[in-house]
């Protein structure tokens, strides 16, 4: 018989897993749209600007832009 601390247990780590996923959606898009907002107007979006606007810090906001683009497949 399986003890309910267990079950519990196994529970928890399904929904952190889920929550991994979603987060890691999460950053995809605000990575796709920080790098549009850079592109698009790099004058107005400095990192600073782009830190500011996002509430993150101007060292990940550079970093999200320099980062190498994953490729699409044919």
């Amino acid at each position: 018989m399986s003890d309910p601390r267990a079950a519990h247990a196994r529970e928890e780590h399904r929904l952190a897993g889920a929550a991994d996923r979603l987060a890691a959606q999460h950053r995809a898009q605000r990575d796709r749209l920080i790098r549009r907002l850079r592109t698009e107007d790099p004058r107005r979006w400095t990192y600073a600007a782009l830190g500011a606007a996002v509430k993150c810090s101007p060292e990940l906001a550079a970093a999200i832009v320099k980062a190498p683009q994953p490729r699409l497949s044919d």
